[in-house]
């Protein structure tokens, strides 16, 4: 016994359906089967369109995106180097100040022994005189 099923598209029953559609599931006669291979080539052709232009908008998210990154690590870089310019002149200038200090305290230090010297020369002087 044979089971002829009939073309799921036609309006009339007695045609028989002659390639079943693995995707479907469906039946067709020889003219809806071409009809029905054109709607799946169109429909593919859209997913495959549809496919690229979210390629394109990932590729061009990303693409920002990376951008956004990189300004965002050449700004980092930007004002990590005016952090350590900044932190090297501070540190140029507590040296050269603790430089000046000393030497401050140095003259200060020469100027005191020189003072003590012309005392006890003057002392040295004032016992040989009287």
């Amino acid at each position: 016994m044979s089971s002829k099923t009939p073309c799921s598209t036609c309006n009339n029953k007695d045609i028989i359906g002659i390639f079943k559609c693995e995707g479907c599931s469906q039946t067709f006669c020889l003219k809806h089967t071409n009809e029905h291979r054109q709607i799946l080539n169109f429909q593919l052709d859209e997913i495959l369109l549809e496919h690229e232009n979210l390629s394109n908008t990932t590729f061009n998210d990303n693409k920002q995106e990376s951008s956004f990154l990189f300004d965002q690590i050449n700004q980092w870089e930007k004002d990590a180097i005016m952090k350590i310019q900044q932190t090297a002149q501070d540190t140029r200038l507590q040296i050269q100040q603790f430089a000046e200090e000393e030497k401050s305290k140095r003259n200060t230090r020469t100027i005191e022994k020189r003072l003590d010297s012309i005392v006890l020369s003057f002392r040295t002087f004032k016992r040989e005189i009287l």
